[in-house]
């Protein structure tokens, strides 16, 4: 479970992370603000992604054990 963890997290750290900073640059107010908003988002997508990746990669590895 631990490789299918890594996987769904580089995946899904990477579409959290890239949809923040899309939401700074559209944003007017933050992207006034987007050499701090920036990497603020990021950080935010990539922490927001451990439990989903984790729930993601449960729910996988419980789907594909042999009944």
């Amino acid at each position: 479970m631990r490789n299918l963890f890594i996987l769904m997290f580089m995946l899904a750290a990477t579409v959290f992370a890239g949809s923040a900073m899309i939401v700074v640059v559209a944003t007017p107010s933050l992207y006034d603000q987007g050499m701090v908003m920036i990497p603020v988002a990021a950080a935010l997508g990539v922490v927001l992604a451990v439990p989903v990746a984790w729930f993601v990669a449960r729910a996988i590895s419980q789907a594909s054990k042999p009944v």
